[in-house]
């Protein structure tokens, strides 16, 4: 794993969790956060498992280890979920969105009550699978395309993606936004991007490029910039989910390969060892937040009230809390995000990695 990449999926996976439990003005970067982590799983791929034959045997290995990682993790936040809200007493058993579930075959659907049913952000999972799935069959026979072709090949898909987005309102949007092979074209830009990179790998653009600083604060403001052109723009809201953030990502992706082992003051701060922890737990604390948002509801914030936080002051008509008070709701996000942590760094050392030890040789 590139550290800058890795540092990257720790700052990305920060901003969904804290936007998801109430924090304001990070749509934008979890939009892009989202698009990032499926074209740096394309871009990773692509240079570690170049798949130049293809037949049975190598095709269901591939399937079978990356499905690995993914379907435990699944069913363990799965069961979690289910058993939280059983005690709770708000479990509604649903047969045929519980069982796409299980099956990780969810985000297929294009109704909302499916999709986001039981854990809503394993639609992930489900939309990351069949990427897997696609991925031995891309780098077969796509991949060794000339890149003209590639690149004519991905801007038709774009074309298609504006055209179908352009008239489709805000509920069919998010239906798209989680199916799978509308996002299949992130992937597919990860892993023309990480060919393009792989053959340039060794030529002077590689071997002699100057300090990194300049490259990764340009990354920085091709992210600002999409996210200031979103807020400026308003006839851009239907390509904001994805398409807004192919040439930013891409870009961040890029730089980060390009100045592996040579990076600036950004890349530096990206590969200290907290944001690298965090990056290696990151799928953990994308998956396990609604469960860590469960946890501060009904077990944390009632012991707060206990303790007599958060109660609004009897002089208060407006239903302020007094000085000697704090409202835990009021900054829910920064209550749920070290719970978030904490579950993620138990999963992944308690559940994850033993699976990992015992089964295959990562």
């Amino acid at each position: 794993m590139i550290k800058a990449i890795n540092g990257w999926r720790a700052v990305f996976a920060l901003m969904i969790v804290l936007f998801h439990v109430g924090a304001t003005g990070l749509e934008e970067m979890t939009w892009a956060g989202v698009t990032f982590f499926l074209m740096a799983s394309g871009f990773l791929l692509s240079m570690k498992h170049p798949m130049d034959e293809l037949d049975r045997e190598s095709y269901l290995a591939f399937v079978k280890r990356h499905a690995f990682k993914l379907f435990p993790l699944h069913w363990l936040s799965l069961l979690m979920w289910i058993v939280a809200m059983a005690l709770l007493g708000f479990l509604v058993v649903k047969p045929v969105a519980l069982t796409l579930n299980v099956a990780l075959l969810h985000s297929w659907s294009l109704s909302h009550s499916v999709y986001f049913s039981y854990n809503k952000f394993s639609w992930f999972l489900s939309t990351l699978l069949f990427c897997y799935l696609c991925y031995p069959l891309l780098a077969r026979w796509f991949m060794p395309l000339p890149l003209r072709v590639k690149l004519y090949f991905i801007g038709l898909l774009a074309v298609i993606a504006i055209i179908i987005l352009s008239g489709t309102d805000d509920y069919g949007r998010t239906a798209l936004y989680v199916f799978p092979p509308m996002r299949l074209i992130d992937f597919i830009i990860g892993m023309t991007l990480g060919d393009i990179c792989k053959s340039l790998s060794g030529t002077r653009v590689l071997g002699r490029s100057p300090n990194g600083t300049d490259a990764e604060l340009l990354s920085v403001a091709l992210l600002s910039l999409g996210v200031m052109l979103f807020r400026t723009c308003d006839w851009l809201l239907p390509w904001s989910d994805a398409i807004l953030w192919w040439l930013p990502v891409g870009f961040l992706l890029v730089t980060c390969l390009l100045y592996d082992k040579r990076e600036g003051f950004i890349g530096k701060v990206l590969s200290s060892r907290p944001l690298q922890w965090l990056g290696d737990i990151s799928f953990e604390l994308f998956i396990l937040q609604g469960i860590a948002a469960l946890v501060f509801n009904y077990l944390v914030a009632p012991a707060l009230g206990h303790l007599g936080l958060g109660h609004p002051s009897p002089f208060d008509t407006a239903g302020s809390t007094d000085v000697f008070s704090a409202d835990p709701y009021s900054m829910i996000c920064w209550f749920i995000l070290p719970i978030d942590i904490v579950l993620a760094w138990a999963v992944n050392r308690l559940f994850t990695r033993p699976l990992k030890k015992q089964f295959f040789a990562f």
